[in-house]
């Protein structure tokens, strides 16, 4: 495969794998996303066209399941994987349950994730107030991403409305989260 049709990868992925409406950083559910049978149709007709493994599919669907709500399959995948795509996953699980003593616990099971590297990088392009430059701030450590902070931040947000300019710049952020685990798995 060349790297045109690998870096092209992710992008054909969200073609049907973005709602139109960003995940929440609690469980949801929204409207409009795809049920979990028709996104697990999506996406096994997306790993025969692009020659993936079974273990990347199994990854690719848990995080995918979870961004359209669907909590229980993306856990009953993730929970016994030993990985830390899998930890990864399951982190970003609990802390949308959410369960944020469980998804520190899911956080510590690695050190630096790839895909934290370089989100750390594109913080940066989504910041575009004071405000979100010192939530920017605190969310980075020097070499990527902070997970713990971003759970703090969820905790303190967590009954602020959807609308509310913090959350949504939060959501914002998550979403880019799951842009870099498509992308790292998908590599």
């Amino acid at each position: 495969m060349s790297l045109s049709e690998t870096s092209s990868r992710p992008q054909l992925f969200w073609t049907f794998a973005r709602t139109r409406e960003l995940p929440e950083l609690g469980p949801g559910p929204r409207s409009a996303v795809l049920s979990h049978r028709d996104l697990g149709t999506c996406l096994d007709g997306f790993a025969r066209d692009h020659q993936l493994d079974e273990g990347i599919l199994l990854r690719l669907k848990a995080a995918a399941f979870l961004y359209h709500d669907h909590h229980d399959p993306a856990h009953d995948i993730v929970q016994d994987l030993p990985d830390i795509d899998s930890a990864l996953i399951h982190g970003i699980l609990h802390r949308r349950e959410p369960d944020y003593w469980n998804a520190r616990y899911w956080f510590r099971r690695f050190d630096a994730h790839p895909v934290y590297l370089s989100l750390g990088r594109r913080l940066s392009v989504l910041v575009r107030t004071p405000q979100q430059k010192e939530l920017a701030r605190q969310l980075t450590l020097p070499g990527g991403f902070d997970p713990f902070a971003f759970i703090d931040q969820c905790e303190i947000n967590e009954r602020r409305p959807a609308g509310d300019p913090v959350v949504h710049w939060l959501r914002e952020v998550q979403h880019a989260e799951f842009e870099e685990l498509v992308t790292h798995l998908l590599r």
